[in-house]
């Protein structure tokens, strides 16, 4: 049963074979689907080609144009190759028909351009070979239409700009080769619609620096090739839009500042895994060459004669496993003693000859004693007097700049001016030799010379100077070319209204373009801007102050500013207002006597005059009249009767005039001065008479808690004697009492008896009197009715 169905395949598979090749043209040959007409010498397409052809091969002839009638059979075509023939242009919708076309090849053809959708309807081709032509420009939406393109080959053209334009629509686009063209500029954002590029190639064209933005969007890229360009300058934070980079290939250039001078160009390549660098004219290493690269294992610096490697410029690459390099050009003093003890921790194949110190040149680093590596002297350019940061430069004068370098070894040394990453011409700048020592030493200055300075001469300069064993940087001098700021409309002193609007006109003319400012009184607040009464308008030249009000009057200046310098222009903003009150006068009562101030607050510009008037008669300064604070305040003193009345208060400017008024009233006092001294001299004396009533008090109250003397017997009139203490045989005699009771009694005598007793010196406490001599009216009490009847027994 097998050798049946084997049979019967056999029969069938011969019968459509001879089918076929029946339908085939006979200047092809043909196989199952594949129609080869290859090397025919073919001027024109074949018109009888098989309509079930998936693959065609027409290249290595001499076909000039591409019929639209004969694609419009082959709709099963897949694989299309028409390299190698003399095609000038490529009809728009001669592809309508093949749908189904996977590879299209239209290398070493004549075509110029490719017009916008000529491919709009191959939209299942995945590879476009181009290479080889002559085109020069491609139009915006050159390959629209090709949205699974996975392979565009354009190398040996004339393309001379990458621009998003004719790159729209390949947002699958994977390898993209343009070597061998004449490209010098990629422009910002080019690679917008190619965001899965893997492979680009840049190789052989006429780049001449890689700036920031250059590769923004290629966050997958893993292989770019841009060996042999012109490229001299790569910016900091070039490569930070490729995270995803393993290959570089930057061989070719001259790009040695970027190893000699900067500072981790490459630091975000942390997935970079080959790098080359060959051929670039790289003198020295820096220790921050290679700063990030971490995955590093492949490093070509071959065809660099480099002289000097800084004291661990590779520490940064710890999977190194291949590095190339030759030169013969090292100098092999103490400086390098850390590079031969590296080398002999890795066994990598390079070769590195010494060329200074003299009793070292032409041996292997790596076959001499490391005692060899002593010397301390550097040979190679230091520069004694560098650049300054910043330059400012006036428009069409003159600017010379200076970088003086001094050599130790006496070798001739070489200049170079850079500005803007791009080489000056030698003719631009000269050299002269300062100074030349007893030890070689040699001094040079070299003066670069911009006369008539323009816009285009602004930019960043720096000076390389190098001899035989190296090559020094100067520092990057940005020059800037100014103009010093001029008015175009300066403003003018204005007068306007209270409550109107101030407009104030100012510009300016320079390079850069002056700032305009504004400034009341010297200062920078001021009410117009606090109260948002302030507009400038941002296309227009004027100043405007809405709802002007008095503190708005003073001098304005404009201040025109750039980094040249500064112009000021004044002007004078005066404010006009009628007469006004602050605050209206009032009505005033006051106690005759008593000082009253009346108050008449005014605002007005020009400052209105003051006068006051009493019930419409003028009031002049007397001495009880006073007028203070520019007349706003009238004072009277010791008020009388007649200052009552109304007061006005009339204000007057050039604008108009006002008046206020008020009522005074003078109330009489309650008390005059007379009587006021009556009332103090009565409160004197009562409080006098009250003093001696508690007084009295105070002594009633005292003696009455003192025991009486003792009571004589009846029928006996004893006479009172009195003790002292203290008393001494002078005090003894007759007392006379002249005092009368208010009976008028007779005088009384007594005799004063003065006693020394006899008491213990132990008593402390004995009183001053034994014996209290009673008052009179103590004695009306006692002793009258026994006086009155000893008198009448008698």
């Amino acid at each position: 049963m097998v050798g049946v169905y084997y049979f019967v395949f056999i029969y069938l598979f011969s019968f459509v074979t001879t089918t076929k090749h029946k339908e085939c043209s006979e200047v092809c040959s043909c196989l199952a689907s594949h129609v080869d007409c290859a090397s025919h010498k073919l001027k024109i397409i074949p018109s009888n080609l098989p309509k079930w052809c998936t693959h065609l091969y027409l290249h290595n002839n001499v076909i000039k144009n591409l019929s639209s009638e004969v694609w419009m059979n082959l709709t099963e075509l897949k694989e299309l190759k028409l390299s190698k023939n003399e095609v000038e242009n490529i009809p728009k919708d001669i592809f309508t028909h093949q749908k189904h076309l996977r590879s299209l090849e239209l290398n070493r053809n004549k075509l110029k351009t490719i017009n916008a959708l000529t491919f709009k309807s191959l939209q299942h081709l995945t590879v476009l070979k181009l290479k080889k032509n002559e085109i020069s420009g491609l139009p915006d939406g050159a390959f629209f239409g090709l949205d699974h393109l996975d392979k565009l080959i354009l190398d040996y053209n004339n393309i001379s700009t990458i621009s998003k334009g004719w790159l729209y629509g390949l947002n699958n686009l994977k390898e993209l080769s343009l070597a061998h063209n004449k490209l010098s500029k990629i422009d910002i954002g080019a690679w917008e619609f190619c965001p899965h590029l893997e492979n680009l190639d840049l190789s052989h064209n006429l780049l001449d620096s890689i700036q920031a933005d250059t590769f923004r969007y290629l966050d997958l890229m893993q292989k770019l090739n841009l060996n042999n360009n012109n490229l001299m300058f790569i910016e900091e934070n070039a490569f930070n839009s490729l995270p995803n980079l393993k290959t570089l290939y930057l061989s070719g250039n001259r790009i040695s500042s970027a190893i000699e001078d900067a500072n981790g160009i490459f630091f975000n390549l942390t997935k970079l895994t080959k790098f080359h660098l060959a051929n670039n004219g790289i003198k020295s290493v820096n220790r921050k060459a290679f700063l990030g690269l971490t995955s590093l294992v492949q490093l070509d610096l071959t065809k660099n004669n480099i002289s000097s490697i800084q004291e661990n410029a590779f520490a940064e690459i710890p999977r190194l496993l291949n590095l190339s390099l030759n030169t013969s050009s090292l100098l092999c003093d103490s400086n390098l003693r850390w590079f031969y003890h590296w080398l002999k921790g890795h066994k990598f194949k390079i070769h590195t000859v010494c060329a200074f110190p003299p009793e070292v040149s032409g041996r292997n680093l790596q076959e001499i004693d490391v005692n060899d590596l002593s010397r301390d002297e550097l040979p190679k350019p230091r520069l004694i007097k560098d650049l300054d940061p910043e330059i400012m430069a006036l428009k069409g004068g003159n600017v010379s700049l200076h970088c003086t370098a001094r050599s130790s070894s006496g070798a001739n040394m070489t200049f170079r001016w850079i500005k803007d990453n791009g080489e000056l011409k030698p003719n631009t700048f000269a050299n002269i030799v300062l100074s030349r020592g007893a030890h070689k030493a040699l001094d040079v200055d070299s003066i670069l010379n911009l006369t008539f300075v323009q816009n285009s001469d602004a930019g960043k300069y720096q000076c390389m100077v190098s001899n035989q064993f190296g090559t020094t940087y100067s520092q990057k001098a940005t020059m800037s070319v100014v103009i010093f700021p001029t008015f175009l409309k300066t403003p003018s002193n204005i007068t306007v209204k209270a409550g109107e609007t101030a407009k104030l006109e100012c510009s300016a003319h320079g390079e850069p373009q002056p700032e305009i400012a504004w400034h009341k009184d010297n200062g920078i607040n001021f009410p117009a801007a606090s109260e948002r009464r302030m507009f400038m308008m941002p296309t227009d030249d004027v100043f405007f102050i809405t709802n002007v009000k008095l503190a708005d009057m003073g001098i304005y200046s404009c201040t025109a500013t750039n980094a040249a310098g500064t112009v000021v222009a004044n002007a004078t903003l005066n404010v006009e207002q009628e007469p006004s009150f602050v605050s209206a006068m009032e009505n005033t009562e006051v106690m005759a006597g008593e000082s009253v101030v009346l108050k008449c607050k005014a605002a007005g510009a020009p400052k209105p005059t003051i006068r006051w008037l009493k019930d419409s008669q003028p009031i002049t300064a007397t001495e009880r009249h006073f007028f203070t604070a520019e007349d706003q305040l009238m004072i009277i003193v010791d008020t009388v009767q007649n200052d009552s009345g109304n007061y006005q208060c009339h204000l007057n400017n050039s604008l108009g005039h006002r008046t206020s008024s008020g009522r005074l009233t003078v109330k009489p006092s309650v008390l005059n001065s007379r009587d006021m001294w009556g009332i103090i001299i009565i409160a004197v004396v009562c409080c006098a008479v009250i003093t001696s009533l508690v007084w009295v008090v105070i002594i009633y109250q005292t003696r009455k808690h003192i025991a009486p003397p003792q009571t004589p017997e009846p029928g006996a009139f004893a006479m009172p004697k009195l003790y002292s203490d203290d008393a001494s045989d002078k005090d003894s005699g007759t007392g006379d009492s002249a005092k009368r009771s208010s009976d008028d009694l007779a005088p009384e005598e007594f005799d004063l008896i003065v006693e020394k007793p006899a008491y213990s010196t132990a008593e402390t406490h004995t009183p001053l009197l034994h014996y209290v001599l009673p008052t009179n009216h103590d004695r009306l009490k006692s002793d009258t009715a026994p006086c009155t009847s000893q008198v009448d027994s008698n």
